[in-house]
């Protein structure tokens, strides 16, 4: 492979098939060592969001960080400089470019830890056709969790601590909605807002998606049953003939 990336930069490497052909098996190798990596960075950016680091744990999350970066921009790269059409590449791979040029300030690390995070989530419904909508409730339930507990730190509401948060966001974003704990923040209520709305969407999204699964499975399901009674009928034929031959 090393041969064929050294003529893809120097523009000599074949057709648009032999280019997409290279661009998915380069896939093929990286998505297993990209994903682990997005999921890495998602406790290191976290815990530097909830928590006060050392400035020697700070330092240590932003050389982490700037490693992981500099892996998934040598991979945008070389896809980049792979693929037929560069254009269509690049929104194909949305949040890919968005994790190389969002810059390192520190007020944006939980923008970045959602990017990450979506990356890793987007990766395994990759890996195990898992439905979108589910990686993104997940994704939507850690990010407001996120925000939501650095909002009530320093208040006396029991959001101020990670658990009860994520536990709050579950119960807010599935509208159950215990009511045991509300946040104290104006922050924190947006996030509830957040997480009202985004439940009755993805939800009742959700459930669309789910009765189109079943009625296409029970679809299939016909599909399969009308071949089998065609490849019974063609084996009566096929003995009816044997039977003629024989008398």
């Amino acid at each position: 492979m090393g041969d064929e990336l050294n003529n893809a930069k120097r523009g000599r490497l074949g057709s648009a098939e032999e280019r997409e052909a290279l661009l998915a098996r380069i896939d093929h190798i990286t998505e297993i060592p990209l994903l682990l990596l997005a999921f890495a960075m998602v406790p290191l950016l976290a815990a530097s969001i909830l928590w006060e680091l050392t400035p020697d744990a700070d330092r240590t999350v932003f050389y982490l960080e700037t490693g992981v970066w500099a892996v998934f921009a040598a991979d945008l790269c070389v896809k980049l400089v792979v693929s037929p059409n560069r254009a269509i590449f690049l929104r194909q791979r949305w949040l890919d470019v968005l994790i190389v040029v969002i810059p390192f300030f520190r007020p944006l690390r939980v923008v970045r830890a959602f990017l990450y995070g979506s990356r890793a989530l987007a990766g395994v419904a990759k890996l195990v056709q898992v439905n979108y909508l589910v990686v993104y409730a997940v994704g939507l339930i850690l990010v407001v969790s996120t925000v939501v507990t650095t909002a009530e730190r320093g208040t006396d509401s029991p959001l101020a601590y990670f658990g009860n948060t994520l536990w709050w966001a579950l119960t807010t974003v599935t509208t159950v909605g215990y009511g045991d704990m509300v946040p104290a923040t104006p922050t924190g209520r947006v996030g509830g807002v957040v997480l009202m709305i985004g439940g009755i969407a993805l939800f009742g999204a959700l459930t669309a998606n789910l009765a189109r699964i079943f009625i296409r499975q029970q679809g299939d399901g016909k599909e399969v049953a009308e071949l089998l009674r065609e490849v019974r009928a063609l084996r009566e034929e096929v003995a009816e003939l044997r039977d003629r031959e024989r008398t």
